[in-house]
């Protein structure tokens, strides 16, 4: 009887989070996807342009999923917690997408370029900074800017920001450096030396391997939980850092493993840096993988609310595990064991994104 009610409660927060998501979330995130592709076609220069297009059109369900944490803000927020989310989320997946460009030194070129990202969401006096000093191109029009400007407005206002600021700030200089290691990696340019944070990480959570703190620390899922935090009134210190420890280092990790998961095939195949390289064999990276799926569950599940945080991690899960390549190259040998270690949330999710597919993206 209690698996049955436990059950029951499951699909009712999920049957919840959908009818949100779909109804009052989603069509917000369309209207910014125009906004942000307007902003984009006016870049002055042609690679950037091409760079920002890209970014919105092949990455786009990043946004999309970055928006669906608007369910966990207060609803009369949620507006301008989606605007703030899809800013970001935007502007890190451009800044992954012209990082990749060949530069002298891909390291710092990462993490200066990243450096926007940080300041984005740092409560600091406002003053211009040269995030493209080692790029080779810089006429953007303001693009990088107004999605830095878009994020500082709103999370500044935010009523409980400055209680999350450290935290918040710990989290995007942890991205900036596991950035610039992926894409140093990626060039061949090295960068084992320069991951002080990452090397913390690992040794601060006892079963997680080096990769699996690079993927933690190589995603924007905490800090998005962390914004949403901001948006409800007097979060105190321990609230803070519960919900900081429930999304960082297991579920952060996860996000960016299945996405590897996803990409292995591509990425092998074009040259490009993929995380799930650090598992010697599909066997060992299914293992690994239902594990830290398990732990991310188990860590949520300590939250307020637990069946809203299992839902979106399941509706995570779900958005990866509906793609073709999840389920190709004996990938299928650690999608079922994660569909397995997240729960029925993670099932039902993968049904509507596939569905979604089917019909065509809205």
């Amino acid at each position: 009887m209690r698996a049955a009610t436990s059950r029951r409660r499951v699909a009712r927060a999920f049957a919840e989070f959908a009818r949100v998501y779909w109804l009052e979330i989603f069509p917000e995130v369309r209207r910014q996807k125009a906004r942000w592709r307007a902003l984009a076609s006016e870049i002055p220069d042609p690679v950037l342009r091409d760079d920002a297009l890209l970014s919105i059109e092949e990455k786009w369900g990043h946004s999309e999923g970055a928006a669906a944490f608007a369910v966990l803000a207060p609803r009369g927020r949620r507006r301008e917690f989606i605007r703030m989310a899809i800013a970001y989320q935007l502007m890190i997946d451009y800044l992954d997408t012209i990082s990749e460009r060949p530069v002298s030194d891909p390291w710092a070129n990462t993490v200066r370029l990243h450096g926007a990202a940080r300041y984005a969401l740092a409560l600091v006096p406002s003053r211009e900074r040269d995030y493209y000093m080692f790029h080779a191109r810089r006429g953007d029009g303001g693009f990088l800017a107004a999605q830095v400007s878009a994020c500082r407005e709103t999370f500044a206002a935010l009523p409980s920001c400055a209680v999350l600021a450290p935290h918040v700030e710990r989290l995007t200089a942890l991205y900036a450096e596991s950035q610039g290691y992926c894409h140093a990696e990626q060039a061949e340019a090295g960068s084992s030396e320069r991951t002080p944070g990452i090397d913390a990480t690992a040794a601060r959570h006892p079963g997680l391997r080096w990769g699996e703190a690079l993927a933690a620390c190589n995603t924007s899922v905490p800090v998005l939980a962390l914004m949403a935090q901001a948006a409800w009134p007097r979060r105190s210190e321990a609230e803070v850092a519960s919900y900081c420890s429930a999304y960082f280092p297991w579920t952060a990790s996860l996000h960016i493993l299945l996405h590897s998961l996803v990409d292995e095939s591509f990425d092998l195949a074009s040259g490009k840096f993929n995380q799930m390289g650090h598992y010697g064999s599909k066997v060992e990276a299914a293992e690994a993988l239902a594990a830290v799926a398990t732990r991310a569950k188990h860590q949520l599940a300590e939250l307020p609310q637990a069946e809203t945080h299992i839902a979106l991690l399941g509706s995570m899960a779900g958005y990866y595990l509906s793609s073709p390549s999840a389920w190709e190259d004996q990938h299928q040998l650690i999608a079922e064991p994660v569909l397995d270690a997240i729960g029925p949330s993670a099932r039902w999710a993968m049904r509507v994104h596939r569905l979604r597919q089917g019909l065509g993206r809205g």
